[in-house]
């Protein structure tokens, strides 16, 4: 049970609240969001909630839209930004408008920012810190829509309790948000199963996957293959899983090429089941968690130290 000083009375004291989250979202980063805002608005009806960002997380095609607002409501605001490391990240700068920042997250606070920061990286998600809050409050309801929201965040982010990172509490806490009415198998269904194009998708990714010495997975895909597939960065890094079942691979990563200037970078999502791999991932302008993180604007040179660092590291 983690610690909430002073955040349940800071909601209750703002008429007007705003949800931030990380830019490229994922079911953990938008289930949070809708999650804490749909908690909000069933306690305090009368209360401004809004869920602010750019993109949309097609995980699941069970988003709600982003809202909208004026900057004067944000000036009036707490904004709570969920699920990011760093400033950089967040998905709507405004939030640097609001009256007061508050950060919730799971991830090695590395860049701290905001008035107020509850981080926890023993968690599995941010999704299960604020299930815990909630929990921690037994005046206000909980609804099986808001359930439903964390309960998604925490399937994805734990890839249905497979991550290393999965504890007893997350077990505890996914129990307790069963009890709101959670639909698990639909819900697994909709998160994880695929469509035809998907599905022949990453069977390409497999066939073509390249391996060193049996121990180190990965993939790049090219601007050409992305645009032929019709499948953007943020989609095509979703499905670095798809190595994650072979059981000799250590280390899997999946590349996506990008055109910057005419020359080629790439960004990438990196996973190991065993070994530390996030101190590498910050030195190519990454990081994250230590056995999933990713890096952004490699330049080939980059993209070969890396492989080679990332094979280092894998015991032999």
């Amino acid at each position: 049970m983690w610690q909430f000083d002073g955040l349940l009375t800071l909601i209750e004291s703002y008429d007007i609240i705003t949800i931030f989250r990380h830019e490229h979202p994922d079911c953990d980063a938008v289930g949070s969001q809708f999650g804490l805002k749909n908690w909000i608005k069933d306690n305090w009806p009368q209360k401004k909630v809004y869920a602010l960002g750019v993109e949309y997380c097609r995980q699941g095609h069970c988003w709600p839209e982003s809202d909208s607002c004026w900057n004067k409501d944000i000036e009036n605001s707490i904004a709570i930004v969920v699920d990011t490391a760093n400033f950089e990240r967040i998905d709507d700068h405004s939030c640097q408008l609001a009256d007061k920042i508050v950060k919730i997250d799971h991830h090695p606070n590395l860049h701290p920012f905001g008035n107020m920061q509850y981080v926890y990286v023993d968690s599995a998600s941010t999704c299960e810190i604020l299930a815990d809050f909630f929990q921690q409050c037994p005046e206000q309801v909980v609804s099986q829509k808001t359930a439903e929201y964390l309960f998604r965040g925490m399937l994805t982010d734990t890839l249905s309790f497979r991550t290393s990172n999965t504890t007893s509490h997350s077990l505890e806490i996914a129990g307790w948000l069963s009890r709101y009415g959670v639909r698990i198998p639909e819900l697994n269904r909709e998160l994880f199963d695929q469509s035809m194009e998907n599905f022949k998708f990453s069977n390409m990714l497999r066939n073509s996957v390249q391996i060193r010495e049996g121990r180190l997975a990965y993939r790049i895909v090219s601007v050409q293959e992305m645009e032929e597939w019709d499948m953007p960065i943020r989609e095509v890094k979703n499905f670095i899983e798809e190595f994650g079942h072979v059981y000799e691979f250590e280390i899997y990563a999946i590349f996506c090429e990008k055109k910057i200037g005419g020359k080629s970078y790439y960004d990438g999502s990196l996973r190991s089941k065993h070994v530390t791999i996030n101190d590498i991932a910050e030195q190519f302008h990454g990081g994250g968690h230590a056995n999933a993180c990713g890096v952004k604007d490699l330049s080939e040179e980059d993209l070969e130290n890396l492989l080679d660092k990332l094979y280092e590291r894998i015991p032999h």
